[in-house]
């Protein structure tokens, strides 16, 4: 059984770090939009402030980098952990105090969701977040997939103006052979 931590309502500039080894895909697909079942009864997370990716997303950069530089959390504050947070398998899952929306919550997390550590953002620092990049092998952490709608409306253009041309020219072809 893990230990409750408590969230005051005043925090701010605080990441939470957890990894877990559950599966990332499939129906049971662990996203920011329903982290929150495993974080406790009760928990209401703003699912676009959460980010949850597989480690290997960041591998060249390393979590550490990641924290450093998305999220303002000073190197020397992480010195001591950088090689365990570098080492990181499984999926990553980041929860800054602006998805708890200034509410007193006490999270009770999930046996199978480890807290790995609880970081200060650098005092003063403007708010900072970096999205993971897929790596060169192609991976977009799970939940995170976004389509552009003008990309979907240019496509479906391009079809019809290619259906319409296959269906010119088989016309073509029935007139001339008919």
């Amino acid at each position: 059984m893990s230990n409750p931590y408590h969230v005051p309502a005043s925090e701010h500039g605080v990441v939470r770090v957890f990894t877990t080894d559950l599966e990332p895909e499939g129906e049971a697909a662990i996203t920011a939009q329903n982290i929150e079942r495993l974080m406790g009864n009760g928990v209401s997370l703003d699912p676009s402030k959460v980010q949850v990716f597989p480690a290997k997303v960041i591998e060249g950069m390393g979590l550490t980098a990641y924290l450093v530089e998305g999220y303002g959390i000073p190197e020397n504050d992480l010195a001591g952990t950088a090689a365990a947070l570098d080492a990181l398998t499984g999926l990553i899952v980041l929860v800054p105090s602006s998805a708890f929306r200034q509410r007193e919550i006490t999270l009770d997390p999930n046996p199978l969701l480890r807290l790995v550590g609880t970081f200060r953002e650098e005092p003063g620092a403007p708010p900072r977040r970096m999205e993971p990049t897929a790596s060169a092998e192609g991976v977009v952490p799970p939940g995170e997939r976004r389509i552009d709608p003008r990309a979907v409306r240019e496509a479906r253009r391009s079809w019809m103006i290619a259906l319409s041309a296959l269906i010119g020219a088989a016309a073509l072809v029935l007139l001339l052979v008919f």
